[in-house]
């Protein structure tokens, strides 16, 4: 048994030379288990104290999600690719919840087929001031709740309004 815990010590643990650093930590082990040149796995990331990052992304799939300090995944903090990420810094121990441009963002981005229109959030996720329909060119200014404001419709290729500035 004592020997079967040796071999443990050792095979987790940093070595340089002969001085031992320090056991590697849960994250570490995680990442060190993935096989190399295995495609499409998921590999946790680790800081520089050996600790999972609070955010963990599935590099093959560009799935993101924010994890506790054991790297377990906190429900609800998922964000497909192409989406605004979740904030996984932590404020009084919460995650921010998604907000009404995030949410539908991610929604749109399920049906994504021409014409369909998707939400740009910005870094808070609120709506940005101006949206614009990718597959018609069309830009519009919007208040906070995302409504677009009469009148400020600008077509392809015409002069377009200030949303950030005059609609406030």
């Amino acid at each position: 048994m004592a020997i079967l815990t040796i071999i443990l010590l050792v095979s987790t643990a940093f070595a340089l030379g002969d001085t031992m650093i320090r056991p590697k930590t849960p994250c570490e082990v995680a990442r060190d288990a993935v096989p190399h040149g295995l495609v499409g796995a998921y590999i946790p990331t680790c800081d520089a104290a050996g600790q999972y990052t609070p955010e963990q992304c599935w590099g093959s799939t560009g799935y993101c999600w924010c994890v506790n300090s054991s790297g377990q995944k906190i429900p609800g903090t998922e964000s497909p690719p192409g989406t605004v990420r979740i904030n996984c810094s932590t404020q009084n121990g919460m995650i921010r919840p998604k907000t009404p441009c995030e949410i539908a963002r991610e929604n749109a981005l399920k049906n994504v087929r021409p014409g369909v229109y998707v939400p740009t959030c910005d870094n808070d996720g609120q709506y940005k001031p101006e949206q614009c329909s990718g597959s018609t060119g069309y830009c519009w200014c919007v208040n906070s709740s995302g409504q677009k404001i009469p009148g400020t419709e600008s077509p392809p290729g015409t002069v377009r309004i200030n949303c950030s500035t005059k609609w406030k």
